[in-house]
C-alpha cells in the first residue's frame, strides 16, 4: 500500500473507496456499452416509442371497451328489454303515462352503468321515433339520427357487431367540445330489429392524453379512409392524415421524412376500422437514449461528491439538535410549558423542532381557550337558568287558547295559533340539530301562514321538492332566514311568490333552491352582495350598509353550512332587475356536527 494512502484517516479512506467503487465501474460500463449499442439504438428508439404507444393504446382501448360494454348492456340486460320493446310498440293510442313510465325505467337502468363512466352520451332510438337519451335534448332531437348518412349502414351491421361511425358534431349539452366519438349498433331479437343504440364518447380524456406529448410529436386516431377522428387540436378533426399512405400495412412501424428529418410512424388498430397512429421525431428520441448513460454518470458523480462532503458534517450536526430536543421534552414533562427547543433548519430535525414548538404553543392556547370557554359556559348556563321559561307551560297555554277559539267556531285563528305553537316548539326545542327536509318545509309553511296573517294573503309559497329528498336530514331552521330575506328584501313586504325546490345532484349532494318573484338586484348590487358574503364582514360593516344588502341572515346560513360541511358545501346567487333572486345551496346528504 502506498505511503500516502496509509497516512489517510479512516474517514478519508472510506470516502476514497466509495468514489472509486462507484465512479470506475460507471466509466467502464459507459464506454463498453457504447461500442455495442450504436447499431441497436434505432431498434431501442422504436421499442421505446412502441412502449409509449402501447400505454396510450391501452387507455384508448379501455374507452372503446366502455362504449361496447354500454351497447351490449342495453341489448342484453333483462330488466331493460321489456321496457324498450313496450316503448317501441307505443303509438297514438298508448297512454302517455305508460310511455313516460317506460322511459323513466330505461333511463334509470341506463344510468346505473353510464354514471360509472361519466364521459358517455347514450341514445336508445326506436323505429316509432320514441327515444331515451342520457343527455338533455332541448337543443337536439335524437330522431335526427335517422336522417344521418351513416344511419342506413346501422341496419346492415350483422350479428352483434358495431358500426364505428367516427367523429360526429356534438349533440350533448353536457360538454362544450365540438365533436363526440360515436358508434352505433342495432338491437335485434330473432333477426328482427326493434331499436338502435348510439353511444358518443367525449374526446376530452383522449385529447388530454395526447397533449402530454411534445409539440413535434403527433398522436391521432384515424378511420379506414385516413380521416382524423381524435387529435389534440380539434380543428384537424375530419381532415385526412397527411402520411396515411406511408403507414405500415399491419400494426407496426415505419420511417418517414418530414422537412428533412426522420420520424418514426407507429400504428395500432383499436377497432377493425380505426387506427391509433403515433408520429415522433427519431433524432430527439435517439439523443435521449444516447445521452442517458452520460447523464446518469454525471448525476452519480455529483451526488457522490456531495455525499462525501456532507457525510461527516451531517453526523456531527444531526445529533446536537436531537439532544437539545430531548432536553426540552424532559423539561416540559416536568410542567415547564414555557420551554421551547428553538431548533431551526429546513431538514427533518429542523422541521421537527419547529412543529414541536408550534404544538406546545397550540396546547397552551387550547388550555387558555378551554378555560375561557368553561367560564363563558358557566355564565351562559346561569343566564339561561335565570331567563328560562318552562316551554310545556307555554305550549299548554297556547293549545288551551286554540281549543277555546275553535269551540267558538273561529277555525282560521285557531289554525294560526296552532302554527304559532308549532313554530315556537321548533324554535325552543334544541334537542335535534338536524331534522328531515319535510319537517323543515312544514316549519316554513307555518311561518308563511303567520306572515300572511299579519299582512293579508300576500305571499304564495310553492314547494317543488323531489320525493327522494324529503327524508334527508338538514340543519334545523336552515331555510327560514332565506324565506325572511326573500320576503323583506326580494318582495319588499309586498305580494309575490316564493318557491322552495330540492333535488339530488349528479355527485350525490342535496341541492336546495329558494327563489322569489321580487324586484331582484342590479349587476353591481349582486357583485357587492357576493363580495360581502365572501369577506365575512364585521358588525361595523353590517351597520354601514343598506338593509337590502345586509345579508345577515344569508351570511349566518352560509357560515353555518361551511362549518358543518367544509369544502363539500357550495352555493350560487343569481338575480336581475325585476327578475327576482335565486339562492342555491349544495351540500352532502350525510349530516355532520356543528363546530
Amino acid at each position: 500500500m502506498p505511503g500516502w494512502l496509509r497516512r489517510l484517516s479512516l474517514r478519508n479512506k472510506l470516502v476514497l473507496t466509495i468514489l472509486v467503487c462507484l465512479v470506475l465501474p460507471s466509466v467502464v460500463s459507459m464506454n463498453v456499452s457504447s461500442l455495442f449499442t450504436r447499431d441497436a439504438v434505432r431498434t431501442q428508439v422504436t421499442d421505446s416509442s412502441r412502449e409509449s404507444m402501447r400505454i396510450v393504446s391501452q387507455i384508448v382501448n379501455g374507452q372503446i371497451k366502455n362504449m361496447i360494454y354500454v351497447m351490449n348492456f342495453i341489448q342484453f340486460d333483462e330488466e331493460l328489454q321489456p321496457s324498450i320493446r313496450e316503448l317501441g310498440r307505443a303509438n297514438e293510442t298508448t297512454d302517455k303515462g305508460d310511455v313516460l313510465q317506460y322511459k323513466q325505467t330505461i333511463a334509470k337502468r341506463m344510468s346505473t352503468v353510464i354514471d360509472s363512466f361519466g364521459n358517455l352520451s347514450v341514445t336508445v332510438l326506436l323505429p316509432n321515433k320514441e327515444y331515451v337519451a342520457s343527455y338533455t335534448t332541448f337543443a337536439f332531437n335524437p330522431t335526427d339520427f335517422m336522417r344521418k348518412s351513416w344511419f342506413s349502414a346501422v341496419e346492415q351491421v350483422s350479428g352483434y357487431n358495431v358500426l364505428w361511425i367516427g367523429a360526429e358534431p356534438n349533440y350533448s349539452e353536457s360538454t362544450n367540445q365540438p365533436y363526440l366519438l360515436s358508434a352505433a349498433k342495432p338491437l335485434r331479437k330473432n333477426d328482427i330489429t326493434y331499436g338502435y343504440v348510439i353511444v358518443g364518447l367525449e374526446l376530452r380524456l383522449l385529447q388530454d392524453l395526447f397533449n402530454q406529448y411534445q409539440n413535434n410529436e403527433s398522436m391521432v386516431i384515424i378511420d379506414e379512409e385516413g380521416r382524423i377522428l381524435v387529435d389534440k387540436d380539434s380543428t384537424t378533426i375530419g381532415t385526412k392524415f397527411p402520411y396515411y399512405d406511408q403507414l405500415p400495412k399491419e400494426d407496426g412501424s415505419s420511417f418517414v421524412k418530414v422537412a428533412g428529418e426522420d420520424y418514426i410512424l407507429l400504428s395500432s388498430h383499436v377497432t377493425p376500422e380505426w387506427q391509433l397512429v403515433n408520429m415522433s421525431p427519431y433524432k430527439t428520441a435517439a439523443q435521449k437514449i444516447e445521452s442517458f448513460r452520460k447523464t446518469d454518470f454525471l448525476i452519480q458523480l455529483f451526488f457522490l461528491v456531495l455525499f462525501a462532503v456532507t457525510l461527516l458534517y451531517m453526523v456531527r450536526t444531526l445529533t446536537k439538535p436531537i439532544a437539545r430536543l430531548v432536553q426540552t421534552v424532559v423539561r416540559i414533562e416536568s410542567g415547564q410549558l414555557g420551554e421551547r427547543s428553538n431548533i431551526t433548519g429546513v431538514d427533518e430535525v429542523g422541521r421537527l423542532g419547529y412543529v414541536f414548538d408550534r404544538m406546545i404553543d397550540r396546547i397552551e392556547l387550547m388550555l387558555e381557550e378551554n378555560r375561557r370557554e368553561q367560564e363563558l359556559k358557566r355564565m351562559a348556563e346561569l343566564a339561561m337558568l335565570q331567563a328560562q321559561i318552562n316551554p310545556h307551560f307555554l305550549f299548554n297555554v297556547l293549545n288551551s287558547i286554540r281549543l277555546k277559539i275553535m269551540m267558538k267556531g273561529d277555525s282560521e285563528n285557531a289554525e294560526l295559533i296552532s302554527s304559532l305553537s308549532s313554530l315556537l316548539r321548533m324554535t325552543i326545542n334544541r334537542n335535534n340539530e338536524y331534522i328531515p327536509l319535510h319537517e323543515e318545509i312544514e316549519i316554513i309553511e307555518h311561518y308563511v301562514r303567520l306572515l300572511n296573517s299579519r299582512h293579508g294573503d300576500r305571499v304564495n309559497l310553492r314547494i317543488s321538492a323531489a320525493s327522494d329528498t324529503l327524508l334527508i336530514e338538514i340543519p334545523r331552521f336552515l331555510l327560514q332566514p332565506l324565506i325572511e330575506n326573500a320576503y323583506l328584501h326580494g318582495l319588499k313586504s309586498k305580494p309575490g311568490e316564493i318557491t322552495i325546490a330540492s333535488r339530488i345532484c349528479e355527485d350525490g349532494r342535496l341541492q336546495l333552491e329558494v327563489r322569489d318573484s321580487g324586484v331582484g338586484m342590479t349587476t353591481e348590487r349582486l357583485e357587492e352582495l357576493r363580495t360581502h358574503l365572501v369577506t365575512r364582514p364585521t358588525k361595523h360593516h353590517h351597520a354601514s350598509r343598506s338593509p337590502s344588502l345586509s345579508g345577515i341572515g344569508l351570511q349566518n346560513v352560509l357560515e353555518r353550512l361551511r362549518i358543518i360541511y367544509g369544502h363539500r358545501f357550495d352555493y350560487e346567487i343569481a338575480s336581475g332587475p325585476d327578475q327576482g333572486t335565486q339562492i342555491v345551496l349544495r351540500f352532502p346528504q350525510q349530516t355532520g356536527k356543528e363546530g
